[in-house]
């Protein structure tokens, strides 16, 4: 199958994912949807679709509507984060270890600018650098496909990008679901 194909097909499944949430909420409450799932599954999904999502760019929707469908509906913002956090960071870490395989192999002109990269972020305090991606990933709508391929391919340690994607996860897993749900409660959703 052809590039172009799969592509089409992919962003036809993400619309009519898009649009089946958007029909479902506008017949269903989202507390009903979580009395149906119960809420140890509604932890475990969001759990399953953060290391989903966490793997793609395309698949991360599907995350947010989850996490914010389980927040209206009443689930426990910070045990969410948590759920989320550690799922997302899952496929993260996914990316991150295929831009560390990908770093040895890219093209020579590709390299020079990894080798610019490499130096800026070594001539960086190390706790600036964990700082900035802390920051990055738990309080930025950006994904984090953007931190960790860069990272993965300039060799950055693996245990310490894995430690600050997960604080950053479950900081943004939590502000999300605690900005909804006030939010809802604020403007009387």
């Amino acid at each position: 199958m052809k590039k172009r194909t799969r592509n089409i097909i992919g962003f036809s499944i993400l619309i009519l994912l898009l649009a089946f949430w958007i029909v479902l909420f506008r017949y269903v409450n989202p507390q009903v949807i979580v009395a149906k799932i119960g809420a140890a599954n509604g932890y475990l999904i969001l759990f399953l679709l953060g290391a989903l999502g966490g793997v793609s760019i395309f698949t991360g929707p599907s995350y947010f509507i989850a996490l914010t469908t389980l927040a209206i509906g009443g689930l426990n913002p910070f045990l969410l984060g948590l759920a989320g956090g550690l799922g997302v960071t899952i496929g993260d870490s996914v990316i991150f270890l295929l831009g560390v395989s990908a770093g040895k192999k890219a093209p020579e002109g590709f390299q020079k600018k990894l080798e610019a990269l490499e130096k800026r972020t070594k001539n960086k305090p190390d706790w600036l650098v964990n700082l900035i991606l802390y920051l990055y990933i738990g309080f930025t709508p950006l994904p984090n496909e953007l931190a960790t391929i860069a990272l993965g391919l300039i060799g950055y340690k693996k245990k310490t990008i894995i430690v600050f994607l997960l604080l950053g996860n479950i900081t943004s897993g939590v502000l999300t679901a605690i900005l909804i749900r006030f939010g809802i409660n604020l403007f009387g959703g």
